[in-house]
């Protein structure tokens, strides 16, 4: 029962570290993905953004959703969100649900 309740937490309230884990969860499917070359460099920049973000002390959600939205657009747009499923979309959503409001495109791009 306590595992139950540990593992609720962790979902419910991650720490930035579990966030910056979810963004290392992201790079290692889109590095087995078949991405174009310029879809693959701007998602790995956008993954660099938010990690460094994380790395804040207190990390700014409204700018680290705007992050997130740009990688989920582009994403989107070259179909690996379609073709990873649930490998991209769920730490996308953790991540997304993480800072709020700014995720809001973020939840619905992967609705």
């Amino acid at each position: 029962m306590s595992n139950v309740a540990k593992q609720q937490t962790r979902t419910d309230t991650p720490s930035t570290g579990w966030l910056v884990a979810e963004l290392h969860r992201i790079r290692e499917v889109l590095d087995v993905l078949p991405l174009p070359d310029k879809t693959s460099a701007a998602a790995h920049r956008d993954l660099g953004e938010a990690e460094i973000m994380l790395l804040d002390a207190e990390p700014d959600r409204r700018r680290l959703g705007g992050t997130l939205e740009r990688l989920a657009l582009v994403l989107a747009a070259s179909g690996a969100l379609d073709h990873a499923g649930q490998a991209l979309s769920g730490p996308l959503g953790t991540l997304a649900d993480w800072v709020g409001e700014p995720g809001r495109t973020v939840r619905q791009l992967l609705a």
